[in-house]
């Protein structure tokens, strides 16, 4: 039974491991091209917190898996007592995030148009960044049936956009060409007329039950951390109570 709770507890932690990697990848990437020149923009202090969330997953799931390894019953209850406050901490934030939605909606906005800026077209001077942001935008756009972040003229304010182009990806029949000579104030028929963030919402809308799973799936994965520490903690006093 306690092989079983430990495995458990490593694969667990395993996966907390991988989402601080994941957080960690998405912040380092903009970080290593653009925190040398921090501007205080919404994009850059959302990217120091992804950095930061990834860099506490890694340690709590590297604490996890110390823990599957240890025959202290106190660090177990120690691990289980440090997941505990996090999930509380959670569940707080979770609140404020409810309270405070329209001001972070308007953050995740001004974000959006942020990374818009950092369009191209391919090049040799392309970095993992402007990657990143061209493979995203392309395929949301392409994928969701939108353009821009609240309209196609979000990009006549970007420098790819200001000479009357916009992304392929924002035609609602892609051929070569079909993004230049944009006008944006005019007839625009050929291009998808729906922002992304609404269409972002609107899909998060009708597929609400998902999300609704996706987010106890994720508080369940936490209780259960705290159970399987507590369980082994107690495995373990029990026998040294034993010896």
């Amino acid at each position: 039974m306690r092989c079983l709770v430990r495995l458990l507890l490593s694969l667990q932690s395993l996966v907390i491991i991988t989402a601080g990697v994941s957080l960690l990848t998405v912040g380092g990437i903009y970080g290593a091209e653009r925190f040398g020149d921090w501007d205080g923009g919404e994009l850059g202090f959302a990217a120091a917190i992804a950095c930061g969330l990834g860099a506490v997953l890694c340690v709590l799931g590297l604490l996890g898996v110390l823990t599957s390894c240890s025959k202290s019953y106190s660090w177990s209850y120690c691990f289980s007592i440090i997941l505990l406050i996090i999930f509380i901490f959670q569940c707080l934030a979770g609140v404020l995030v409810i309270f405070f939605w329209n001001q972070i909606e308007r953050l995740f906005e001004e974000s959006l148009l942020e990374t818009m800026k950092s369009y191209t077209l391919p090049s040799t001077e392309d970095t993992p960044y402007l990657l990143s942001v061209r493979y995203a935008w392309d395929r949301v756009q392409h994928g969701l049936g939108c353009c821009g972040v609240t309209s196609t003229e979000n990009w006549s304010v970007t420098e790819f956009g200001s000479p009357g182009n916009v992304p392929e990806s924002c035609c609602a029949q892609p051929v070569p060409g079909c993004g230049s000579g944009v006008d944006f104030v005019g007839d625009s028929s050929g291009l998808y007329q729906a922002g992304c963030l609404g269409a972002v919402q609107g899909e998060m809308a009708e597929n609400v039950e998902m999300v609704v799973a996706a987010i106890a799936g994720v508080a369940a994965l936490q209780v259960l951390g705290v159970c399987l520490a507590c369980c082994l903690a107690r495995s373990v006093q029990v026998e040294h109570c034993q010896i």
